[in-house]
């Protein structure tokens, strides 16, 4: 007689999109407007280093741009916030890992 083996059975595949919360669907939205992708992309063209690794003495390449305080609290937005340019930092993976 052979051991049985009981198999988990595999979950069925989900699109990422329809499980989205609403505060992520939010955040997406806020992140998809043309304002916030050009102050982006501007930003990162002029810091070009990781702001939190240059503290350290350490040179990284910037990968992101994030916000020191955030415009989401709960489920609204602050664009006041978002848009503000003085409240951006560019970091890289190892500086958004902390």
């Amino acid at each position: 007689m052979s051991p049985t083996i009981n198999k988990i059975p595999k979950r069925p595949k989900t699109n990422p999109e329809a499980i989205k919360t609403d505060r992520q669907k939010m955040r997406a939205k806020a992140y998809a407007t043309p304002l916030w992708k050009k102050m982006r992309n501007t930003y990162m063209s002029e810091h070009p280093i990781c702001e939190e690794c240059l503290k350290r003495g350490k040179v990284t390449p910037a990968e992101d741009i994030h916000h020191i305080r955030s415009p989401f609290k709960g489920n609204e937005v602050n664009y006041d916030l978002l848009y503000d340019y003085e409240n951006l930092m560019a970091v890289c993976k190892h500086a958004t890992k902390k």
